[in-house]
């Protein structure tokens, strides 16, 4: 198969609302051409996305389908999540209701773990910036089905700091280019995170400098596709504290709890409540 050639995919897809995954926080490099019309970036590839109803129309390069039938999460039973919901809990029922199109994107580990730090202390609208930045300077140029665009740096690009001042990093500069260092030299060994279990990968990925628990859990979740990640942040501690009593039930959901947090988290932001 030519890997330079456009090829076409149309995947009848429910429970997929491009518009809300694009607005949920877990991607970075999304960029609207109408709704729900997307240029999508990760790692070191590019998508063209169209949704018309439950279909979605995909266009990519040569031998990409499998990469991004994995990436948009096709196997997973959006609707069994749903419906696992109990009916007592009218707020979480409420929330999934009015985001029922999330889906957990199973995006490249070393994109994810760069830009949740770049996360830290920030908002979505900078991390998207100081991300297309860093890809501009320090990517590779190349051609896509919707024309040039810069892959994501490899460790290799990010692992001097000097390089990446002027990109929005503030004091994270340093937790990147560090990590890149020790990606770049085998200290760190991302493949070895796919193969541990959730708790080890966890404790894993707080070892590392500048990675705290909600950084942890937001590449848990986006990056390795663990699903029963929770990550929490002042948004959820609230949403938590006010529907809750300051506990979330994360028993019940020991496998998607994570789709949980999304539900929240994007029905918060779409209502403004905080």
């Amino acid at each position: 198969m030519n890997s330079n050639a456009i090829r076409k995919a149309y995947l009848p897809l429910t429970n997929c609302d491009l518009d809300q995954i694009a607005q949920s926080g877990q991607c970075f490099r999304w960029a609207m051409i109408a709704p729900g019309e997307y240029i999508v970036h990760d790692g070191h590839d590019q998508a063209l996305l169209k949704q018309r109803g439950n279909l979605l129309a995909l266009e990519y390069y040569g031998d990409r389908l499998a990469k991004w039938m994995h990436y948009l999460d096709v196997e997973t039973d959006y609707d069994g999540i749903l419906h696992s919901i109990p009916a007592a809990d009218k707020y979480l029922r409420a929330a999934a209701d009015r985001a029922s199109g999330l889906r957990i994107l199973n995006a490249d580990l070393w994109e994810i773990m760069v830009s949740f730090i770049i996360s830290q202390n920030n908002n979505i609208p900078r991390i998207r910036r100081t991300v297309e930045a860093m890809c501009e300077r320090l990517g590779e140029p190349r051609q896509g089905p919707a024309g040039t665009y810069y892959t994501f740096p490899d460790p290799a690009d990010l692992k001097d700091v000097r390089r990446l001042q002027g990109l929005g990093l503030g004091y994270r500069d340093k937790y990147i280019a560090q990590l890149a260092r020790n990606v770049a030299s085998g200290r760190v060994k991302l493949s070895k995170l796919h193969t541990m279990t959730t708790e080890e990968a966890h404790t894993y990925l707080k070892s590392i400098y500048g990675i705290g628990e909600k950084v942890s859990n937001c590449i848990l979740l986006f990056g390795l596709g663990r699903k029963e990640a929770f990550p929490v942040d002042t948004w959820m501690r609230k949403i938590i504290g006010r529907e809750y009593g300051g506990k979330f039930p994360v028993e019940l959901y020991p496998e998607t709890a994570g789709v949980m947090q999304q539900y929240m988290f994007f029905s918060e932001r779409s209502s403004r409540k905080l």
